[in-house]
């Protein structure tokens, strides 16, 4: 998709949130299975911050974001 424009939704390490309030929140939200989002919140924990997902729509990852936000997450956009 070249020259088609990326916007990344990242889950950020915020010492706050559990393991598990990750994975309900991204099983909640994406439909993820649960090992799949506990392998997520692991890399967000080791990392930092971890793209959960990426759209060409910036409203589609606006939305995301929000949702995650409402979920208690640290959720940002990023791209553009």
């Amino acid at each position: 998709m070249k020259g088609v424009r990326a916007w990344l939704v990242v889950v950020h390490n915020d010492h706050v949130n559990s393991y598990q309030t990750v994975v309900c929140a991204v099983h909640a939200v994406l439909g993820l299975s649960a090992a799949r989002a506990l392998e997520f919140a692991h890399v967000v924990d080791h990392r930092g911050a971890a793209e959960l997902t990426r759209f060409a729509s910036r409203e589609q990852a606006e939305a995301l974001v929000a949702e995650l936000q409402v979920l208690g997450l640290h959720a940002t956009l990023q791209g553009g």
